[in-house]
């Protein structure tokens, strides 16, 4: 049986908020906290993950506090920007690929977005570097928060029972995209081409332990 489609923070936080509004209790089970409650307490830091989205496998973790965020990839063997047929229909993304294509991107957007790899770990100083441009997981002098950090989320996905810890088996990745081929197969022989290529290169590369 599939899993209910997961709410986002900002959805938590106002289901929080509309509870206590009417004036009930908000359920152990729920993690969200009511930022207009007295007793209110900020958190210290964020979790947030990733992993895979349609027939696009991926594995990210990250914790942000007030000032660093730190990233853990562990695909590193990947490029940030693989292939997907529902985000590369994106006018946006067809843009970006039009122009890395020409040689037109910029040299930091080239960088960040189509390197063929990405670094197994990065942290970034938000306050001085907001956008993320400078990954300083391999600078000494910040070596010790790299470690704070990375104990941090190690922590959390412990404590938290991150089920992605494990890799999705094969037979369940097979079964999903069995349904989502079916599903674009009403749409056209060209979308269904381009899911198919992805489909087999993600199955090409888990054989490659990439």
């Amino acid at each position: 049986m599939a899993s209910p489609p997961k709410s986002s923070n900002v959805e938590k936080t106002a289901l929080v908020i509309s509870l206590a509004l009417a004036g009930l209790e908000t359920p152990k089970v729920m993690q969200g906290r009511n930022p207009l409650a007295k007793d209110y307490r900020p958190r210290e830091a964020v979790f947030a993950a990733r992993d895979r989205c349609d027939e696009t496998v991926d594995h990210l973790r990250s914790v942000r506090t007030a000032q660093f965020k730190y990233i853990r990839n562990f695909l590193p063997s990947r490029p940030h920007l693989q292939p997907n047929a529902y985000k590369d229909a994106k006018e946006i993304v067809e843009r970006l690929r039009e122009l890395h294509a020409q040689g037109k991107l910029p040299d930091l957007t080239e960088k960040l977005l189509f390197a063929p790899v990405r670094p197994p770990e990065e942290l970034y100083d938000l306050h001085s570097d907001p956008h993320e441009t400078r990954n300083l997981a391999s600078t000494p002098s910040y070596s010790k928060t790299l470690e704070q950090m990375r104990a941090r989320l190690e922590r959390w996905m412990r404590e938290s029972n991150d089920r992605g810890r494990q890799p999705e088996p094969a037979a369940m990745y097979d079964s999903d995209m069995a349904v989502y081929l079916d599903e674009r197969s009403k749409q056209g022989s060209g979308p269904l081409r381009t899911l198919k290529e992805t489909i087999a290169l993600m199955k090409k590369w888990a054989a490659e332990d990439k």
